[in-house]
């Protein structure tokens, strides 16, 4: 058996990387290993009726050769001098952070601060502190993701007391320079049970030091399936059974194995499926679900000829060959899952319960590792650019307006014995791909809508409201409540010549209580839940 080239390795700073990996010699017949949609997604897909799915279905026809920038597909890596219009990316990162980042066609670039283990004070940043305000300043508004695989020793590096001390650091240094700034937490590895119990201890430790939950404008996660084992293990090879590669250890817990993942199963999309599904549940009660969720990195990373030595294939247990073709049924199974994957009880309201709002294909010409769009030599696309190309072109771009909810501020008034009056307040998104950049009204009626009473006039919204769930909020004031339950609705309607992917999700409903009795329950905890 022959081991992961070592100079692979050693190039490849932005990976974790296999060891002990058996590389043999083309087969004479490539089989590509056929992957369908996992049930859930399909059942999922089926219940939207004129939804995601069906709309992405529809829009094949209408959409060849326009290129727009869609706001949930990305790529990893540096784009200049790359034709990347021509994959309809909405944003892309490179793990850096940058004064002027390179633009295209409406992307969006998405700054990183760098960690990593600082004997004298646990941990430090890049860029420095004088760097990183001139970035803030020259970029208001932009997404900043703190930390790159803080869990992976290959990577930032950190224990999880440390991750959760540099993450409150850059947080208020950014916010406090640009509150209108968006960090994103988490750039995990890949979610497994050794990783949440990395993630609940960063919680932890965060509101021990700072007597507060973590805050987070978005959570983001790699989505990679790798083995999780250490060369300490007592049943690691060379004396034990068990291959050392994949997503080793995260640093600061005392593991010496996780998940045992198989080859094969880096193409398996139930666990990819299931592994979103926990995130989005960590997400839920930790009380994170009414933030976005971004996938910063997803492909595969065994690479694959001509990028390997020799022109060598590597094989999974069954003796299936790792290529390009595979990897390209993978790309476009993971996103039918990911345009498709909603649940009402973990998924995002604001995007109409989907579980992910973004995601990144890794990467844009990095061959040291599979997944590679473009050819580093020649700029042309390879097979999967020319994979990703297609299928995003056959995605028509459109906005979607969703009545998200209407709410009473105060939820509950007290009956004095005279007319009252509340406040409306109502949030609006757009779970479309493309910004809605047209004026739009929100109405609120007294009864269903458009029979129901307008509730004073109808808010115009001339702001542009941004795609794959950007937000609105708008409110008015109603007056002369009697006592008892008010039914209150809210309906979004684009200006006139604005075609909605779908037009059933544009009402909401709630209601105003105007009460006359109050009664007052005692709250009760436990000190300890093992507690009696």
């Amino acid at each position: 058996m022959k081991a992961f080239d070592t100079a692979v390795r050693q190039t490849c700073a932005r990976r974790l990387l296999p060891v002990g990996i058996a590389l043999a010699s083309a087969a004479a017949g490539l089989l590509v290993l056929s992957m369908a949609l996992h049930p859930a997604a399909r059942l999922d897909a089926r219940e939207l009726g004129t939804g995601p799915r069906m709309a992405f279905q529809r829009a094949a026809t209408h959409a060849a050769g326009l290129d727009y920038p869609n706001c949930r597909f990305g790529v990893g890596g540096s784009i200049e001098s790359y034709p990347v219009t021509e994959l309809n990316i909405g944003w892309h990162m490179d793990w850096s952070a940058q004064p002027t980042p390179t633009l295209t066609n409406g992307a969006e670039y998405v700054q990183v601060v760098r960690l990593a283990p600082d004997v004298s004070s646990g941990y430090r940043f890049t860029p420095a502190t004088d760097t990183l305000h001139l970035i803030i300043d020259q970029n208001p508004g932009a997404i900043w993701l703190v930390g790159n695989e803080p869990d992976s020793p290959w990577q930032d590096n950190l224990v999880p007391e440390d991750y959760a001390r540099a993450y409150h650091h850059v947080y208020t240094l950014i916010k406090q320079r640009d509150p209108s700034a968006r960090l994103g937490a988490g750039s995990i590895v890949q979610p497994t049970p050794l990783r949440f119990q990395y993630l609940d201890r960063v919680l932890n430790s965060y509101r021990q030091l700072y007597g507060e939950a973590m805050p987070a404008d978005l959570w983001n996660v790699h989505t990679y399936i790798l083995r999780e084992i250490d060369a300490s293990d007592p049943e690691a090879q060379p004396n034990g059974p068990y291959e050392v590669w994949g997503a080793f250890i995260p640093p600061g817990l005392t593991a010496t194995r996780g998940v045992l993942y198989e080859k094969s199963q880096m193409f398996s999309l139930d666990i990819f499926w299931q592994r979103l599904n926990d995130f989005r549940t960590w997400m839920r009660d930790n009380s994170y679900r009414d933030v976005p969720l971004y996938i910063t990195e997803l492909g595969e990373l065994f690479p694959y000829p001509p990028d390997t030595p020799g022109g060598a294939f590597y094989y999974d247990e069954f003796g299936v060959p790792i290529t390009e073709e595979r990897v390209a049924t993978f790309m476009t199974s993971t996103f039918d899952i990911l345009l498709n994957l909603l649940d009402p009880e973990i998924g995002y309201p604001v995007d109409g319960n989907r579980l992910v709002q973004r995601w990144l294909w890794y990467s844009v010409s990095g061959t040291n590792l599979g997944g590679a769009l473009y050819d580093p030599v020649t700029r042309q696309r390879r097979l999967l650019g020319d994979v990703f190309s297609s299928y995003t072109h056959a995605i028509s771009p459109g906005v979607d307006l969703l009545a998200v909810r209407v709410v009473a501020e105060p939820a509950v008034i007290r009956y004095a014995g005279q007319p009252e009056t509340t406040t409306l307040k109502a949030t609006i998104s757009n779970i479309g791909n493309i910004a809605m950049t047209a004026p739009m009204t929100v109405a609120f009626y007294a009864g269903t809508p458009p029979a129901g009473t307008p509730i004073g006039l109808p808010r115009l919204i001339t702001s542009v409201l941004e795609g794959c769930a950007g937000t609105a909020e708008v409110s008015t004031t109603w007056s002369n409540l009697g006592a008892g339950a008010h039914p209150i609705y809210i309906e979004v309607a684009p200006g006139a010549g604005v075609i909605e992917v779908r037009d059933d999700n544009n009402v909401a409903a709630g209601f105003a209580l105007v009460a006359t009795e109050h009664v007052y329950l005692p709250a009760m905890t436990k000190a300890h839940p093992d507690e009696p």
